[in-house]
């Protein structure tokens, strides 16, 4: 549960949880905010309406005759920056007598004065403006100027006397942001915009380095499998990690040079070691001719050095073969083998030394089964077991090899004739330092079925190893073709 919490899928999903609820969160929060600014602005409009209405209210009421000019030098004093503030009267008689303009503060040319009234009429404001008078009570009201710009009006406020209504408007120009949603505000949708631009960017990172993490992992896998001679510079999307990628190129580059300087270092150690003992072996042979058979401790002695011999004779071979199967592990051969080819390859060189024990090999395959890669670990592990057959295959004995392929599975075969292996030590057989071969087929070192298993993991297959019913032993390498 912590590795998941610290990877980028984990971080990647809070990181969309925020993304998504933080517009929520800021927009919530800052329509409040308008909602109240607007409610303020609302109240400071309604209460400078109230308060001009009430100021020139008793000089309305004395009025007899229709207003002149110094009505609007009244209002003057009243007017304030993005304020409008209009003054108009509908005579009593006759009843259907509507409003007229008479004053305004700005002032308006007599020439657009019917035009003001008649944008007042088209935004339904001189219909509210007869409800004030019938009701006498103030209004406010929003509306809308066909240049697209938004109006407040408020403050409707009815003064009535003898001859008619008076009615005084009073509205704040406040751009178009008064009284509509929040959402429809320009800020609201700048941020909206650069918020989103900010969202894709960030996707567009988080996907392009995604993308970084996966071309640098299909490259790991392919060059693990050993298909092809990749490297992390050239899948590498982003120059940010160049760096990285030219790390692990040097990196795959010196496990290649180990691997080369490991076959090199087993070849050149075997050669070295094989010089001194075959020299050895040739000393002993004028050795023995001198030594009295019926020298008890003479024979002994050179038995005991003949043994030692052997014993380093196969110690340089299995360190050998060791080196060998680590640097096939580091580096795998690239090119597709036939399967029966390592087969017969393997078979030919235990050949003199069966022979020599008159045991028969035989090798059964097809060809045309494509291993795709690693047959150097199959051709190792393979003569790990055939040395084990021959090891234990009694004289006269066959040593079969068999392939079959089941689906896209090859299963490679090995059977003896020897004794077989105790039931309660098969399951230990391929374990590092597990040898259980008797004294007359001389010590072992635990390291054959070892190797085996392991470079049969490396190729994703598997080794098991079974009694037959019939009698003798029986390996079965398992390998994927894909």
């Amino acid at each position: 549960m912590a590795r998941w919490i610290h990877s980028f899928a984990a971080r990647g999903i809070l990181l969309g949880i925020l993304f998504a609820a933080l517009p929520v969160l800021l927009y919530e929060v800052f329509r409040v905010a308008d909602d109240q600014r607007q409610q303020l602005m609302l109240t400071s409009i309604q209460t400078t309406g109230l308060t001009v209405g009430r100021a020139i209210a008793p000089r309305l009421a004395r009025a007899e005759t229709t207003p002149n000019f110094r009505l609007s030098e009244e209002l003057t004093p009243f007017q304030q920056e993005s304020l409008l503030i209009r003054l108009l009267f509908k005579p009593a008689q006759p009843a259907e007598a509507g409003f007229l303009l008479v004053a305004a503060a700005p002032a308006v040319a007599p020439a657009e004065a019917e035009l003001v009234r008649a944008r007042l009429a088209e935004t339904g404001v001189l219909d509210r403006l007869g409800e004030s008078c019938a009701g006498d009570f103030p209004l406010a009201l929003r509306r809308d100027r066909g240049d697209g710009q938004a109006e407040i009006a408020t403050a409707i406020v009815p003064v009535k006397s003898p001859r008619g209504c008076w009615a005084l408007v009073v509205a704040a120009e406040v751009g178009n942001g008064l009284g509509r949603p929040y959402w429809q505000s320009r800020e609201v949708q700048i941020a909206a915009a650069l918020y989103l631009a900010f969202a894709i960017i960030v996707a567009l990172i988080v996907f392009d380095l995604r993308g970084a993490i996966r071309q640098f992992a299909h490259t790991a896998r392919t060059i693990a499998s050993g298909r092809a001679r990749a490297r992390f510079a050239d899948a590498n999307p982003l120059p940010e990690l160049d760096p990285v990628a030219t790390a692990f190129d040097r990196m795959v580059e010196r496990l290649r040079a180990a691997a080369t300087h490991l076959r090199d270092a087993a070849e050149e150690t075997a050669h070295a070691f094989k010089t001194p003992l075959g020299t050895i072996r040739q000393a002993i042979e004028p050795l023995r001719r001198r030594v009295d058979p019926n020298d008890a401790r003479g024979v002994i002695a050179l038995a005991a050095v003949e043994e030692a011999l052997d014993r380093l004779d196969g110690m340089v071979e299995q360190a050998r073969r060791l080196d060998d199967s680590a640097a096939a592990l580091l580096d795998p051969s690239e090119e597709p083998t036939d399967i029966a080819t390592i087969m017969e390859a393997a078979a030919e060189r235990i050949t003199p030394d069966a022979a020599a024990r008159n045991i028969a090999i035989g090798v059964v395959a097809d060809a045309g089964v494509i291993l795709p890669r690693g047959g150097n670990l199959l051709a190792a592990a393979l003569d790990q077991v055939l040395d084990n057959a021959l090891t234990f295959s009694p004289k006269g004995g066959t040593i079969r090899v068999a392939l079959t392929v089941d689906r896209n599975l090859a299963n490679l075969v090995v059977e003896d004739d020897g004794p077989g292996v105790s039931p309660d030590r098969l399951p230990h057989l391929f374990e590092r330092g597990s040898s259980f071969r008797p004294p007359e087929v001389g010590a072992g070192f635990g390291l054959g079925l070892w190797v085996v298993r392991r470079n049969l993991t490396a190729l994703n297959g598997s080794a098991v190893a079974e009694n037959r019913t019939e009698g003798g032993f029986r390996v079965t390498l398992s390998l994927p073709l894909d």
